[in-house]
């Protein structure tokens, strides 16, 4: 995708963190931004932001795990702004619990959040982006955790491991209706994800306070406006992968060459 300016951004989880970094990036390249974010005030105040450099922005408060509430987001981006050309399924959430320790609304959450919200992003969108035959982007954001594994975020690994299969299936099936997709795999970005249960929903346990595990993350990692940056680079380029921190590169050589072993293993009888 090479032309920007008057076309359409939607991104969920905009209020802050990467979300508003990437809304505000594709604003700056000419577009009309809508922001989904179970923070409306927040959400608004990046609209401001956006309707200072020129552009078009509508606000939403939306529960991604909620699928009617993706497609009636979807409906007022399209009565509103007309359409849809990069669409960014960002919002995330984490828990920092050992895996024996979670409860199943631990599991509900991250997953719903993670897994099921890139999805009903993904239904509430793109039958409509085929259908304006006008081309597009998704991006969805994943994790390096969904190329390594860490340790004390099982839930947060399954979904983001699946975000990374679902994009890369995306590329396979949409490359004749001419719209692509990227996941993004970041390291640690000064996200807030860390105190992302400030927000849990009350069917999902209610909100939680940070540890200062989860304060530290807060605190940590490159600028959200940097990422947004290669972001905007990967749907100009029609990029696959989006990878930011050099240092994981030595796990993810360490976890291919552990796969091409187990077939030598395998061959081996």
């Amino acid at each position: 995708m090479k032309d920007f300016k008057g076309k359409v951004a939607v991104v969920t989880g905009g209020g802050s963190g990467l979300g508003r970094a990437m809304a505000l990036t594709f604003a700056g390249e000419g577009m009309d931004v809508a922001i989904a974010d179970v923070d409306l005030g927040a959400a608004d105040k990046v609209a401001g932001e956006i309707r200072a450099k020129g552009q078009r922005a509508i606000t939403a408060n939306v529960d991604v795990t909620n699928r009617a509430a993706m497609g009636a987001f979807a409906d007022r981006v399209y009565g509103e702004l007309g359409g849809c050309h990069v669409l960014c399924n960002n919002a995330g959430v984490s828990t920092f619990i050992p895996v024996h320790q979670l409860s199943e609304a631990d599991w509900d959450w991250v997953v719903g959040v993670d897994l099921l919200g890139v999805l009903y992003g993904i239904q509430a969108f793109l039958p409509r982006m085929i259908t304006q035959k006008q081309g597009g982007h998704i991006v969805n954001t994943s994790s390096i955790a969904g190329q390594v594994p860490l340790s004390g975020i099982v839930p947060y690994h399954a979904a983001k491991y699946a975000v990374v299969g679902l994009t890369e299936s995306l590329v396979i099936d949409l490359k004749s209706e001419n719209i692509s997709a990227s996941a993004l795999c970041p390291g640690l970005v000064k996200t807030g994800i860390g105190s992302s249960g400030r927000a849990r929903p009350d069917r999902f346990g209610g909100p939680t306070a940070p540890d200062p595990v989860q304060a530290a993350v807060d605190s940590s990692g490159y600028d959200p406006m940097d990422v947004a940056a290669l972001v905007l680079k990967a749907v100009r380029e029609d990029v696959t992968w989006i990878l930011t921190h050099p240092e994981y590169r030595p796990q993810i050589e360490a976890r291919r060459d552990k796969i091409l072993a187990a077939y030598d293993w395998a061959k081996a009888g």
